[in-house]
């Protein structure tokens, strides 16, 4: 399980990463400032903060109560978003690799307690 926490932590970062930079350097993002069309760029920001929640929380990732709350938080956002994109139909690699990472969240909040095990 631990293997596993960490791969979703990596993960979970770099795809957040990657989106926040495309949000909020992309055509909707800093280049329309003063135009009133900027959401891009403001859920870039949102976006970096949870990709964020895997850099804060890794030297953590041994204390139970600290990666339960972490696990949680992601598999919010992760299966949340999942089902976003399916209702919108209009990004299916995005819907698969958020289903893939909220899948992982599910196996591990579920499992939490391996955490604390071992490798």
């Amino acid at each position: 399980m631990k293997i596993l926490l960490n791969v979703m932590l990596v993960v979970s970062a770099l795809t957040e990463l990657q989106a926040a930079a495309f949000l909020i350097l992309g055509p909707a993002g800093l280049s329309s400032a003063g135009s009133g069309e900027m959401w891009s760029m403001h859920y870039g920001f949102a976006v970096l903060a949870v990709a964020s929640v895997s850099a804060w929380s890794w030297p953590h990732r041994n204390e139970l109560l600290v990666m339960k709350t972490v696990i949680g938080i992601l598999l919010v956002f992760h299966v949340g978003l999942c089902i976003s994109l399916f209702l919108a139909g209009d990004q299916f690699v995005g819907m698969l690799i958020h289903a893939l990472i909220g899948a992982m969240c599910i196996v591990l909040f579920f499992n939490h307690r391996s955490l604390n095990k071992p490798i």
